[in-house]
């Protein structure tokens, strides 16, 4: 007798199941739009998030527009299968409201939206060179400067010089001065810094200084070599004389055609000298034939004085 009970109580147990695995059946079809009646949008960095019922929604719009009248900002896309909108970073901190809609199974359309600050990822370590007749380097973290950082200053080309080529350190403000190139001719310098064992570099075209005159920039060369000069002082200020004279001029160069004759010195020169109709300073021609009238007269006083014959007058007789 209790056997049969087991077996009815199993019987009706298994019958139970029988029944409601329908009803499972057909709660797992159940579309996920049936069950959507809310949204919720958050904002993680620059992931926007749409989720219902902490269920990722696909397809959801996201409308994101800047409050800031000088930082414009604007994004207008749909969330992928994991309910997420990925923002571009922006170039500075702007401040946005984020709006994200659905339209769920039954044509009901849900929105939620909120109010967040984007920040732009930390540029982290920096080098940078700028160039206005002196050369400074600036060194800054996160766009902070950085103090004492070592700054490595040396030419591309090894053939090149440079006479500030070194290693530095920056000062309070992340900085360091150099000089600008010497002579007339560019280079291309490297700039290394490490701060924390992590490097960075950059390279920049440095343009020659200029000077108004060639002392000046003897005189600059001068108070540069002071300090950083190995030799004898006057032998390598010689030598960058001799090297920057702008006298040392090619051997082809020359005054131009018109200038003057020829070198050769096998032409004419009919061409030289005042033309033809040019006479001598005012009031020449009137001296000249003043002094031609006095020496005539001159002359003819002589030439009275001595007869014709040149010995004494007819008249004169022996004494």
């Amino acid at each position: 007798m209790n056997r049969n009970r087991l077996f009815v109580v199993a019987l009706a147990a298994v019958m139970m199941l029988s029944v409601l695995a329908p009803v499972g059946a057909a709660t797992a079809e159940t579309g996920d739009d049936e069950v959507i009646d809310e949204i919720t949008v958050a904002v993680d960095d620059t992931v926007v998030t749409v989720t219902s019922n902490e269920t990722a929604v696909e397809n959801a719009t996201v409308n994101v527009t800047s409050t800031d009248e000088d930082t414009p900002y604007a994004v207008d896309n749909m969330t992928d299968a994991d309910g997420t909108v990925d923002l571009p970073e922006p170039e500075e901190t702007v401040n946005v409201t984020v709006n994200a809609s659905y339209e769920n199974a039954s044509g009901e359309e849900l929105t939620d939206k909120t109010e967040e600050t984007l920040e732009p990822e930390p540029k982290g370590l920096e080098i940078s060179v700028e160039q206005n007749g002196d050369v400074v380097v600036t060194v800054t973290d996160n766009e902070t400067a950085v103090s004492n950082a070592t700054v490595d200053v040396s030419t591309v080309d090894e053939n090149a010089s440079y006479a500030d080529e070194g290693t530095y350190t920056t000062g309070d403000n992340g900085t360091v001065g150099l000089d600008a190139p010497f002579g007339n001719e560019s280079v291309e310098v490297a700039f290394n810094t490490t701060v924390d064992n992590e490097s960075v570099e950059t390279t920049k075209t440095l343009e020659p200084a200029e000077y108004d005159t060639f002392g000046s920039l003897v005189s600059a060369f001068v108070g540069n070599a002071q300090d950083d000069s190995d030799g004898p002082l006057g032998l390598t200020v010689a030598n960058f004389v001799l090297e920057h004279n702008p006298g040392n001029a090619p051997d082809h160069a020359g005054p131009p055609s018109h200038a003057g004759p020829s070198g050769d010195g096998d032409e004419e020169t009919d061409n030289q000298g005042p033309p033809e109709h040019a006479g001598g300073p005012p009031g020449e021609e009137d001296v000249d034939a003043e002094e031609a009238d006095e020496d005539a007269e001159t002359d003819e006083d002589d030439n009275s004085s001595q007869g014709n014959g040149g010995g004494p007058p007819s008249h004169a007789g022996p004494n």
